[in-house]
């Protein structure tokens, strides 16, 4: 009984910095990460926030943070190893939902490190989506515009990780191995 207000103070401090105003994000080898411990965040733990911040991009459409951290949401979601099933077009949406976000939060002119790492992974995930691993299942025409997309988001990732690799030089290496290489 004579330990307790230790006790108390020590169980206190730990909730304190448990609690946090913002998410953790890093980057680690050129990739953005949501440090929450797991490699990819489970999208039902994170519902209730996913919601509000839904709700809040309604009523506040120009929310930056909120784009930021909705378009962080969805790639993390429905990554390659959060959802490795290539002809999945709900990730496939879902990642251009992201890419919308992360372009009008730019447009807005969000001045976020993280938010220039986010894009740039954000069409690394979209080039990777309509890389031609199954184009067996398609048409010709299909193929083309599979085609025509890949090389279009290939583009726009390795410029993004071409400006990455002159913002962060000490880190130019790891963006330079994230650029996507042409499967056609």
């Amino acid at each position: 009984m004579k330990y307790f207000p230790y006790v108390l103070s020590v169980l206190s401090l730990g909730f304190v910095l448990q609690v946090r105003a913002q998410h953790p994000v890093r980057v680690v080898s050129g990739m953005i990460a949501w440090d929450d411990g797991t490699l990819t965040p489970k999208e039902n733990k994170y519902k209730l926030f996913t919601d509000s911040l839904d709700r809040n991009l309604q009523t506040h459409p120009k929310d930056t943070t909120s784009l930021f951290f909705r378009a962080l949401l969805y790639l993390r979601f429905n990554s390659i190893i959060a959802n490795p099933d290539l002809s999945s077009t709900k990730a496939t949406n879902n990642l251009r939902t992201a890419k919308a976000m992360t372009d009008r939060a730019d447009s807005l002119k969000m001045k976020s490190f993280y938010l220039k790492v986010l894009r740039a992974e954000v069409c690394r995930e979209l080039a990777r989506r309509y890389a031609p691993v199954d184009v067996w299942r398609c048409t010709d025409q299909q193929a083309a515009e599979r085609k025509k997309k890949y090389l279009y988001y290939m583009d726009l990732a390795n410029k993004y990780y071409d400006e990455l690799a002159v913002l962060d030089s000490e880190n130019a290496y790891d963006y330079q191995k994230l650029k996507v290489k042409s499967d056609y």
